[in-house]
């Protein structure tokens, strides 16, 4: 795809993102409504993401939605809508974590399955060893992989969501990509001995 056409494409976006901000911003309840099924489904997914529980899951989404629509007036670069309402989500997830003394346990969610706590039963092979994968890492790498599931952020954006600075940022997604690839290959390479007898491990694409 032509990086013109992404360009255009992002532009429209913000445009049409800036006029939906601006009308919530002045009480639109419509525009309030509109901005948070906008985002949902992305906001659900970071939420279990970020405390593992469905349980618990539309009671955070409800807190970070009622946060946003509280400190729209705040917000000052609308471009920058989704960087601020992720780290808003960050924010109330961390604090939970923090009332329920469970910091650092994260459960990655796969965004191609359209249910937010799905059975691993319907899950597939690549799919379950991302899932595994994912969990092992550090909790700061997974958090960024987290975030970039569904969209390419900034190091600018990613060090405004998550406070780190640009530099952490880039040597976190570095590292969290080189265990990926690394323990990809050390796996298949398992498979790959074990084809003449044993049971291997599935191929898979990170």
């Amino acid at each position: 795809m032509p990086c013109s056409y992404v360009l255009l494409n992002r532009m429209i976006q913000i445009e049409f993102i800036t006029a939906v901000i601006e009308k919530a911003r002045n009480n639109d309840y419509s525009a309030q409504e509109q901005l948070i099924q906008m985002y949902q489904k992305r906001i659900a997914g970071f939420v279990y993401a970020m405390v593992g529980s469905s349980m618990e899951l539309e009671d955070i989404a409800q807190n970070i939605f009622i946060k946003m629509i509280m400190s729209l007036k705040g917000l000052k670069e609308y471009g920058q809508f989704e960087p601020w309402l992720f780290r808003i989500a960050r924010n109330v997830c961390m604090d939970h974590l923090r009332k329920k003394k469970l910091r650092g346990i994260f459960t990655a969610l796969l965004p191609i399955h359209s249910e937010i706590a799905e059975s691993d039963n319907s899950l597939s092979d690549e799919a379950l060893w991302i899932k595994k994968v994912l969990q092992d890492l550090p909790a700061k790498q997974r958090e960024l992989l987290v975030l970039m599931q569904d969209r390419e952020y900034t190091y600018e954006e990613l060090s405004k969501i998550t406070g780190s600075t640009v530099s952490s940022v880039k040597s976190l997604l570095f590292r969290a990509r080189e265990t990926l690839s690394g323990r990809r290959d050390r796996e298949l390479g398992k498979r790959g001995n074990a084809e003449s007898g044993g049971e291997g491990i599935p191929a898979v694409t990170v």
